[in-house]
């Protein structure tokens, strides 16, 4: 409830620039898409090549329009996003992210944000906004508590913690997004976390295709009712998250025995998803005859 009065118009107004979390539509572009997702892929090489040697290193990653700088230290991890004069991105941008090591300071089970800033020009003015709370945003904190924890613990040797997945738990139970697409990729990156534990083939099985027939909702969510939006955002923000933290926090044995009453209870989302998926096509065809009667009526008969 406080976390709504917060977000509302009203408190926005009466919030500092720098505190204000960005909005989401000038992340959207195709070049800025790009320049997470490269730096996720670079954050994520970096944590599988990491051998648990706690040392200093200061990393650079080059491209035609952006860059991207990392420096590891013992109290902090920080990183550096800059577009560069090439980009085709119409904001152009420029990100730090400062964390500090889990072991200097702490936040639900990760390394607290002691900075996550964005600079941009816009309109021919400078602006500052966070990116703490920022959707597209959080699959790059994802992997620096990852790259936090393999500095210490080393990467490929290690499996995922459960505290980052706890972590990915809140981040989504807290997530006020509306915006379905957004959603998806955070349970996409979601399930992939949990991949990470060697879960077994068929509970993975059946997650990658809850995400699949989520994709398929995508296009056309706005023609379900509330009631379905808001069981598929419920679906993705807490039922699956909450219920594949609790299995995994299990001991092997228990796990074994739960494992089928996990299986089933994804199952039944999968044919909630399914059941969806089949009444938009109704409404899809719907539509479509509609379509029909009503180019039939404008264009169907000539006048002499």
């Amino acid at each position: 409830m406080l976390k709504s009065i917060q977000d509302s118009a009203f408190m926005r107004f009466f919030t500092p620039s720098h505190k204000k979390t960005i909005d989401a539509h000038l992340l959207s572009d195709d070049t800025t898409s790009r320049v997470i997702a490269d730096t996720e892929r670079f954050l994520s090489k970096l944590v599988d090549k990491a051998d648990g040697r706690n040392q200093k290193r200061n990393l650079r990653r080059k491209q035609k329009e952006w860059t991207i700088k990392l420096r590891i230290q013992y109290k902090f991890i920080k990183l550096q996003i800059n577009d560069s004069k090439y980009s085709s991105s119409p904001v152009h941008k420029r990100v730090t992210i400062t964390i500090h090591r889990k072991y200097i300071k702490a936040e639900n089970g990760v390394g607290a944000i002691k900075e996550a800033k964005i600079y941009f020009l816009k309109d021919g003015r400078s602006h500052v906004r966070s990116l703490k709370d920022s959707p597209q945003f959080r699959g790059i904190f994802y992997q620096l508590f990852r790259l936090d924890h393999a500095y210490v613990h080393g990467g490929k040797q290690v499996k995922t913690s459960l505290e980052l997945l706890s972590n990915q738990e809140k981040q989504l139970s807290a997530s006020y997004t509306d915006d379905i697409r957004l959603l998806v990729e955070e349970g996409k990156r979601y399930v992939e976390t949990v991949k990470q534990f060697s879960i077994d083939g068929l509970i993975e099985n059946r997650l990658i295709r809850i995400i699949q027939h989520t994709q398929k909702l995508q296009d056309d969510f706005h023609f379900l009712d509330f009631e379905e939006r808001h069981t598929v955002r419920r679906m993705l923000r807490e039922d699956i998250p909450k219920l594949l933290n609790m299995y995994l926090s299990l001991s092997l044995k228990h796990q074994l025995e739960q494992k089928e009453n996990v299986f089933v209870s994804l199952s039944k989302m999968e044919l909630t998803l399914i059941t969806y998926t089949q009444s938009l096509e109704e409404v899809r065809l719907e539509h479509m005859n509609h379509l029909i009667r009503l180019q039939s009526k404008r264009y169907g008969a000539e006048k002499n």
